[in-house]
């Protein structure tokens, strides 16, 4: 019985792009374009901290963390099913 074994690379560059890697690179490319438009300043009211910078920098942070977090969930997931 075969294993699930992936054909052998012919170097292509087909073999590295996928329509998830396509889907993700668009959508950093339009998030980046969103927060390089937004270059006023802002403000952020947490507790009782009151902190102003450019608003562009608000973005990209949470654009950051977003695909931090994306990325320890998937990891997390492909360890929870890894161990099944």
């Amino acid at each position: 019985m075969a294993d699930n074994v992936n054909p052998p690379s012919t170097g292509n560059w087909t073999d590295f792009v996928t329509p998830k890697l396509v889907i993700g690179v668009l959508i950093a490319i339009v998030a980046l374009l969103f927060v390089f438009q937004n270059t006023s300043t802002g403000g952020f009211h947490f507790l009782f901290f009151d902190i102003k910078a450019p608003r562009w920098l608000w973005l990209l942070g949470v654009f950051a963390a977003g695909g931090v977090s994306g990325y320890l969930f998937a990891r997390h997931r492909a360890h929870v099913v890894s161990k099944k």
